[in-house]
């Protein structure tokens, strides 16, 4: 949510300062006659950090979709006729009387009956989520950024059956995310909206490689992220990662890419916002490992695609090796990152960072001393502009 390392300690979110720097000194002076609507819409109980800016959030909050039916509805949940109920009664009528997005909320929802909108599956809350967006959207907010949630991923345990590794409640966890999405695009199509409408899904913790004795799996260090919508460049970005046949509870596959990569291609390719800003939008010590990612189709913000190279750009010899192996990779030129990244999945040292001259391609080699090292399963990472590899390479005990 803040897009810092994690030896940082950063107290706002990255798209709070993106919308800060959009809409500098929110909340004085808001809503104005160039911005009448909220910045940002959050589903869910609670203030997100992502849209935590400088000295308050940026996001409206509403509570759940129940709570946003009530809200253009003009309802509310029953209250107990009791001393406490009368006083909960008029504390909600205060909340009501301070949301200063309240009228433009409804009014955007006005302009959109249910019976426009397509068919969401039922028991499904991000479907529910996601159905209040498009509508809000084809009400013409010109809210930024829209965060909802869903949960239920921390699966520890019964993850899938014994029986049968594809079921489980992960397998319906999937389904459900699969069902809100597909229900979404295609409203968006229907209320003819999907060319201005980029999803994408992010999770605070991924999985580890090998499950554990309760049918689960902990906490890892990467997962998978989707990136949905007309305007995307589909494809899948990233390769098959190297599964260790010797993997334990413990392992964890390497990253391939930075997530905050993705978060700096959507500002600069799909928001338009210049490079050198984007990049003074994350905490320090980051910039260099920001890349450009063929997320977003051409001709939106620049004509530019990056180009990423099928070859193989990153080996190792010897491997295994005892003590030392050498590393040989190829770089097209530009900012070029070698990082070593232990079984853990976590990131141990920047071997080698070096800008060469652009689009000049040259093979380097660069040793990488591990005698002080445990044995076990270690992963060389090549980051070159937009392409990325990760090689795979076996630490022997010292001799």
């Amino acid at each position: 949510m803040t897009a810092s390392n994690s030896n940082q300690e950063v107290y706002t979110g990255w798209a709070g300062r993106y919308l800060n720097y959009e809409y500098p000194n929110f909340p004085n002076g808001y809503p104005n006659a160039s911005m009448k609507d909220p910045l940002a819409i959050q589903i869910g109980s609670t203030a997100s950090l992502t849209t935590q800016g400088p000295s308050v959030n940026l996001a409206m909050s509403i509570t759940s979709a129940t709570s946003f039916y009530q809200l253009i509805n003009g309802t509310s949940d029953p209250v107990p006729a009791t001393k406490a109920g009368k006083e909960l009664s008029y504390v909600r009528n205060v909340a009501k009387q301070t949301q200063q997005y309240a009228s433009t909320i409804i009014a955007a929802a006005a302009k959109v009956q249910p019976a426009e909108q397509g068919v969401y599956p039922t028991n499904n809350s991000l479907a529910d989520q996601l159905k209040i967006v498009a509508r809000l959207v084809k009400g013409g907010l010109k809210t930024r950024v829209y965060m909802v949630s869903f949960g239920g991923f921390d699966t520890h345990s019964l993850q899938t059956t014994v029986a049968d590794t594809t079921v489980g409640s992960h397998a319906v966890l999937l389904g459900r995310v699969s069902d809100a999405i597909k229900a979404f695009q295609d409203d968006l199509k229907k209320l003819e909206i999907e060319d201005r409408v980029v999803g994408m899904t992010f999770s605070e913790f991924g999985r580890r490689i090998k499950s554990n004795a309760s049918t689960g799996t902990d906490h890892g260090a990467a997962s998978p992220l989707f990136v949905f919508g007309k305007p995307v460049q589909g494809g899948v970005l990233g390769d098959n990662p190297t599964i260790p046949t010797v993997a334990s509870v413990n392992d964890n596959v390497p990253m391939q890419y930075d997530f905050r990569s993705v978060y700096a291609t959507l500002l600069e390719k799909w928001f338009c916002i210049p490079k050198a800003t984007v990049q003074n939008l994350f905490p320090q010590n980051i910039n260099g490992t920001l890349q450009d990612l063929p997320l977003v189709k051409n001709g939106i913000c620049t004509n530019a695609t990056p180009n990423l190279s099928g070859n193989t750009l990153i080996s190792n010899y010897p491997n295994p090796f005892s003590s030392s192996t050498k590393i040989q990779f190829t770089t097209e030129g530009g900012h070029t990152l070698i990082q070593i990244i232990d079984s853990t999945g976590k990131l141990i040292l920047n071997l080698f960072e070096k800008d060469f001259p652009v689009g000049i391609q040259s093979t380097q080699t660069v040793t990488f001393e591990a005698s002080h090292l445990a044995s076990g399963v270690y992963y060389a990472r090549l980051q070159n502009g937009a392409t990325q590899q990760v090689r795979a390479m076996m630490k022997l005990p010292s001799k």
